[in-house]
Order: structure tokens, then sequence, then C-alpha cells
């Protein structure tokens, strides 16, 4: 596969969409209390959203846990990156060429990527075939997949080329062409037909129902730490928002995000921290303390581990550079 992403005609080129990685530093996704991501369409009548994330441009370089009711495509273009499909508690390493496939509701997020690594995704409302939850194509091909009880499915270059494929077209269809819904609709249409019969032939686990009851016990637990990571929490704080026991927790966390609670904590509390610096003028002393940190040289220490900068030298490099770009 080709270092950089330069060639037209290269299936790994970068789509008409894509925007400069310097366009829009310090982002992250934007979430609801309960992580859940609103998707906002170009056009509301054509459910159906890009967006490009260059992981050098994140906030600790990574995707932020988040949930959305669309189905999500994405696709490696450069690079690598761990993908975590968060229902399935496993880690996905995405390559170069390699994409994933994220189903309806289910929680997902990214990091450890390469340096300048790039994803682009695709997400589609279930509704997108139908505008309305009847009919027989949203009954009999879309609704058993949202309900199925599956969070994702990994796709590679040399197994899953046809649907690859398919979301690279769509991808590159022109925001502004007049024909561009029948296009859509046209590729979504195969995309959606590989993918049901991917599932139809391959052997995808299904999550048991003890697992999903442990997710949602995850997903308690991290709008507790959403909504009180400022206050002096700590880990029997977040068992008990969820009524485990702290060694169900720590394996919650494990299996979930591969951090303990407690070092989560510190990760969300530090990206907290990251864009009040960079979008508020408040102090770094009273930024400190709105995140948790009672002890500011505690605070810089762990910011400069997490950030590889102070946090007054972050400000100066990010300081209301686009702070709050959405995906």
């Amino acid at each position: 596969m080709p270092a950089e992403l330069t060639s037209a005609s290269s299936p790994y080129a970068m789509p008409p969409i894509a925007r400069h990685a310097g366009d829009a530093l310090n982002k992250a996704v934007p979430v609801n209390d309960d992580y859940s991501e609103d998707i906002h369409y170009d056009d509301p009548s054509i459910p159906i959203h890009f967006c490009m994330d260059y992981f050098d441009t994140l906030i600790g370089h990574e995707i932020n846990v988040h949930w959305h009711t669309d189905f999500e495509f994405a696709f490696m273009l450069k690079g690598s990156c761990d993908y975590h499909l968060h229902g399935a508690s496993n880690t996905i390493r995405l390559r170069q060429g390699d994409g994933v496939f994220v189903n309806s509701k289910m929680l997902h997020s990214a990091d450890n990527p390469t340096p300048g690594a790039v994803m682009s995704c695709l997400t589609v409302s279930p509704l997108f075939f139908s505008g309305q939850p009847a009919g027989t194509i949203y009954l009999d091909h879309v609704l058993p997949v949202a309900n199925k009880p599956f969070a994702g499915l990994k796709l590679t270059a040399e197994r899953d080329a046809a649907m690859l494929g398919e979301i690279r077209t769509l991808t590159a269809v022109g925001r502004h062409d007049p024909m561009r819904a029948l296009d859509y609709m046209t590729h979504m249409a195969t995309l959606w037909k590989e993918l049901l019969r991917t599932l139809s032939t391959r052997n995808v686990p299904e999550a048991p129902s003890v697992e999903q009851r442990r997710e949602q016990r995850m997903r308690v637990m991290l709008v507790f730490i959403q909504q009180h990571y400022g206050e002096p929490i700590d880990l029997n704080d977040i068992a008990a928002s969820a009524s485990v026991s702290r060694t169900e927790c720590y394996r919650l966390f494990k299996t979930h995000t591969g951090s303990s609670p407690v070092d989560y904590l510190l990760s969300y509390r530090l990206r907290q921290a990251a864009s009040k610096l960079a979008s508020d003028d408040d102090s770094i002393a009273h930024i400190a303390r709105t995140c948790g940190f009672t002890n500011a040289s505690y605070f810089g220490k762990r910011f400069r581990e997490h950030f590889t900068l102070s946090p007054g030298a972050y400000r100066k490099q990010y300081a209301h550079r686009d702070s709050s770009a959405m995906r």
C-alpha cells in the first residue's frame, strides 16, 4: 500500500470531502450526557454524513468513547489505529486499507494511532432507505441488523474488497452534484446488500444477555464520570454508581476501555482540561480545579506526560484554534 495518499488514482486517495489536517485542531467527538453523538446531516432529507478524523489533531490523538443511532462504516485511509467495539469487548487493529462496521447504538472509540493516521467515516441513519420506521426495506433488511446483538465487524482489504470499495465510492460523491441523492441511494443499497450477505455467511459472535447487562453498567459508569469528573470521586464512587463491586468495576473498565477506572478518570480529566485550555481564558489553576485536580503541580506533571506539553505551552499552541470543531 502506498505510503502517501496523494495519487487520485489510488484506492486510498483522500476523498474530495477531506479537510486539511491544519483546518481543525484540538477536536473531539461532541457527546451528550449519555455519551451519545448527535449526527448532523448536510441535507436532512438525505440522512448520511461523512467526516475525516486526522488523529494528529484530536485531543489525546484518540476518538473518544461515544455511540449513535446511526450505523457507521469507517475506512483507514492512512496509518493504523486500535478500534474498540465495546459491545464486543475487544480491540481491532485497523491498518491502512482496513475498515469497520459499527452497529446502531454501540459504544466505540479509537486510539493508539501511528503518526499521521487518517480515518474516513460514513454514518447513515437506519431510516435512510425508507424515511420512516415502516415498509419492507426497513422491517426486513435494516431493523434485523440494528436488533442483532453484536457490536460490529472488522472489514479487511483482502476479504471485504466489495464493501470497502462501496465505502470509498460513497465518500467520493460530490457534495454539490445534483445527482448525489441517486448516487448515495445506489451505492448505499449495494453496500447494505454486501453487509447482509457477509452477516449471513460469516460467523459473527453475538453478545450473550449477561454481556449486554455488563455493557449497560459500563455506560452508567461512563456517564457518572462525565457528570462528576470535577469532583473528588474515586474507584468506590464509580463502582457504586452502577451498583457493582470494585473488582467488577475494574474488570469492566479493562475489558471495555483497556484502562483501569482510575486511569480512565485521569485521562478524561486531562482531555477536559486540554479542551478548556484551548477554548477558555480561565487561569490554569482554575481549570485544574474544575477538572478535579486539587494539586497544580500534580496536574502539570500528568498533563505533560499525557500531551508532551506543559499546560501553558499547550494553551499557547492551540488556544482558540477551532477548539470546538465538530467531526
